[in-house]
């Protein structure tokens, strides 16, 4: 689980990174790298702040609790069970998971607002979406008494807690946003599509 961990993050930081930064205008690539470590970042320290407690603490159907708050109860001797029945892993290391996964599927996003949002209103947007979208999903699907769960709901991989959950936020983002400014007027190419085969490929390895 460890070893999913790093790899999860190398798939943010640098592979993300790298897939959207090649795919931008070399002036706006320098941002989106910038963005996609940021958003990282700040989800990783809201998840241990609170993330972690809403997700997987309590037993509500829609929403956790607040009992491990701050990490409250979590320590060196404390066990997380897993999808597999009889099998449970220290919590440190669950709690570390889960926190790549946060982070990643906020900084999905970032690539369909790339261009066209200020870097404040990118982290604005990644901290409530990540409060009001992420964290209610990931314990109807992941947590203890979370509703889906409970309807029988298997997704170890998160193509509902990621996937559906990301897609569905930068799709509606992208539409409200609208089109860059000067799409149609001038050209747009990638920036650097090697740099975009790198980010893909290390994509790629993370995730298999």
């Amino acid at each position: 689980m460890l070893v999913s961990t790093l790899l999860v993050t190398m798939m943010a930081v640098p592979g993300l990174a790298l897939f959207y930064g090649g795919l931008v205008r070399a002036k706006n690539m320098l941002s989106v790298l910038m963005q996609v470590l940021v958003v990282f970042s700040l989800i990783v320290v809201l998840w241990m702040i609170y993330g972690y407690s809403l997700a997987f603490g309590g037993a509500g159907a829609v929403i956790g609790g607040l009992d491990k708050l701050f990490l409250s109860g979590v320590g060196p001797d404390s066990l997380a069970a897993t999808f597999s029945e009889g099998v449970a892993i220290p919590e440190h290391v669950f709690v570390a998971f889960q926190a790549t996964f946060a982070g990643i599927t906020c900084a999905l996003i970032v690539g369909s607002l790339a261009e066209r949002v200020k870097f404040s209103a990118v982290l604005l947007f990644s901290a409530l979406w990540f409060t009001l979208c992420y964290l209610p999903i990931a314990h109807m699907v992941w947590g203890e008494g979370g509703y889906l769960l409970d309807k029988g709901a298997l997704d170890f991989a998160g193509g509902t807690v990621v996937h559906i959950n990301a897609g569905v936020a930068g799709l509606v983002g992208a539409w409200l946003l609208g089109k860059r400014l000067g799409y149609g007027r001038e050209a747009m190419p990638p920036h650097n599509l090697p740099l975009t085969l790198v980010g893909a490929a290390l994509l790629w390895v993370g995730w298999f």
